[in-house]
């Protein structure tokens, strides 16, 4: 639990919203937005983007400085270059323990 807590704050930012259930869970928070890292037996194994999944998308207004800072921070970039999609632009990193998040940059608002 302290290695999530680490790189979830340490590296991608978030802040511990509460720490009662500790060291079974933990409660984080970015920008109104909360979720809950849960202590787990095994890391997870993604076939990304093979199979179907939910991801957390984590907003930004450079993909490309993120992923600079991100790589000089040793995290595991699936993709190391900005990828275009629909809305913008994007680019997938894995969590220590497997889990995959994206970055997301809007360039097109509906």
């Amino acid at each position: 639990m302290d290695s999530a807590i680490d790189f979830y704050t340490d590296v991608l930012g978030f802040a511990i919203a509460s720490r009662a259930s500790y060291p079974f869970a933990v409660v984080l928070e970015q920008d109104g937005f909360t979720f809950l890292l849960a202590k787990c037996d095994h890391s997870a194994s993604i076939d990304y983007p093979h199979v179907a999944q939910t991801l957390i998308n984590i907003e930004t207004t450079s993909l490309a400085a993120t992923l600079d800072d991100l790589k000089a921070k040793g995290v595991d970039l699936i993709h190391s270059e900005p990828q275009p999609c629909p809305p913008g632009l994007y680019a997938a990193i894995r969590d220590p323990f497997g889990n995959v998040l994206e970055f997301l940059q809007y360039t097109q608002h509906a």
